[in-house]
């Protein structure tokens, strides 16, 4: 178990992709990464076995739930963060029956994303993450 020291974004768009950049960089003490393909960003948290993943709910080829699926299914512990522009409860209910850790609505503003971040990172950083 340890305190909150990474973080893999994942968000096929770059505009959201560079604002949670920012947003988590912002809050200090946390190594903060970025993947735009689901693919990829399972192959990276496989091998670079992050603290916490906030995963974008919809992008092409592999959605969020998907990518949610796949790591539960292998037993991967890893936190995730659903982070969509969706707020309808079945799709927050999908999620936590997927095995996710949390839901956030996407933000709209840089400030709101920085206001996100600073909750997701207090939150995480509370208590003692699982090691995958």
């Amino acid at each position: 178990m340890s305190k909150l020291a990474s973080v893999l974004i994942v968000d096929d768009n770059p505009r959201c992709l560079e604002f949670m950049t920012l947003a988590f960089s912002a809050q200090g003490g946390v190594e903060v990464t970025g993947e735009m393909k689901p693919i990829l960003a399972l192959d990276r948290i496989r091998s670079e076995k992050p603290d916490l993943v906030v995963l974008d709910v919809k992008m092409p080829d592999l959605d969020g739930f998907g990518v949610l699926s796949l790591l539960r299914g292998e037993g991967n512990p890893v936190p995730v963060v659903m982070c969509s522009g969706s707020a309808l409860q079945k799709d927050i209910d999908r999620a936590y029956a997927g095995g996710c850790s949390g839901y956030v609505e996407k933000p709209t503003t840089l400030e709101d994303y920085r206001a996100m971040a600073g909750t997701i990172v207090d939150y995480w950083s509370r208590g003692e993450l699982p090691r995958h």
